[in-house]
């Protein structure tokens, strides 16, 4: 049986479909408007449908995050984050 880490797992698509060029495709339309509209603010959310909690937060510079008591190096707990001292 495998570990099941919510925060380590990435979203499931359908077979068949590539989900980095989705998620390029994302980013041409935001730099598109961008361009377009360069007194918005366009900010790309899309990122939570094609990369797990851990590898976005690590993309930023922050800690990832392990489930409630089952504490993992290098990890801060969910806990933690919720409810911080």
């Amino acid at each position: 049986m495998t570990e099941i880490d919510g925060f380590a797992m990435r979203p499931r698509w359908r077979p068949g479909i590539n989900i980095f060029d989705w998620y390029d495709e994302g980013y041409r339309i935001v730099g598109e408007l961008r361009a377009r509209f360069p007194d918005v603010h366009v900010k790309p959310e899309f990122a939570q449908y094609v990369f797990s909690v851990n590898e976005r937060r690590e993309s930023l510079g922050l800690a990832p995050v392990s489930l409630p008591n089952e504490p993992k190096a290098g990890h801060i707990s969910i806990t933690e984050l919720l409810h911080p001292k």
